[in-house]
């Protein structure tokens, strides 16, 4: 069951109602991708943790681009953990909108979840904080090596972000790798399952459908 129907869309719910999946690794390895595909193939819903970064819309940009937002402290822990079991218990959200480019939540927009089935949290500290654990059914860490990464995060940053190299270097030094360091690889042995991301992403993806369904298969038969 768990290595079949990758391509066709399938529910998977839980004897509790919301399945709700953990999803952390370091940035560049993959989690939104790779998130986004399975809930699409499982009929769920994706929030990002990086969506609920803390507004500081009242500081100039300059200073908010210096802001290390891969630190625990830089995550609205009380809206993402309130929206969370908000929708564990049915009830649809009203998810932030962020503008990445500019480092700001924009004022006055959210974005409508719907209640499904299944919902990843997907975000470099998402197995970080207690409180979110004990939330998950499933705990997912993606592992890849730092210049898979890297790569992976400048691409996206040049073309989603428009960000310069400079600055891309600078953030991945002077705060994303600190960080990834101090709080998110002690996360990593909260995990349920550990996936290797350095590889072809259709791959992973594959894995963690593969977890989900089987996941689900054990529960529904104990």
């Amino acid at each position: 069951m768990a290595g079949k129907g990758l391509n066709r869309q399938t529910t998977v719910p839980s004897q509790k109602g919301v399945f709700i999946v953990g999803l952390a690794g370091p940035s560049g390895s993959g989690k939104s991708t790779i998130a986004k595909g399975v809930a699409s193939r499982l009929n769920g819903h994706v929030i990002s943790m990086e969506s609920y970064s803390i507004e500081m819309n009242h500081l100039p940009l300059e200073e908010r681009a210096k802001l290390n937002y891969d630190a625990p402290h830089a995550i609205d822990m009380h809206l993402l953990e309130s929206h969370i079991r908000d929708y564990a218990s049915g009830k649809a959200i009203e998810a932030p909108l962020y503008d990445f480019g500019k480092h700001l939540r924009v004022s006055g927009e959210r974005i409508h979840v719907p209640t499904k089935a299944l919902l990843i949290v997907e975000g470099i500290l998402a197995l970080h904080f207690a409180q979110l654990r004990q939330l998950f059914n499933l705990s997912i860490y993606l592992d890849a090596p730092e210049e898979v990464c890297f790569h992976r995060r400048k691409v996206r940053d040049i073309t989603e972000r428009q960000r310069s190299l400079d600055f891309i270097l600078w953030q991945y030094q002077n705060n994303v790798l600190p960080a990834a360091r101090q709080y998110l690889l002690p996360s990593k042995r909260y995990a349920d399952l550990v996936l290797d991301s350095a590889g072809d992403l259709a791959t992973v993806e594959k894995g963690l459908y593969d977890a989900l369904v089987e996941k689900h298969a054990v529960a529904t038969t104990q």
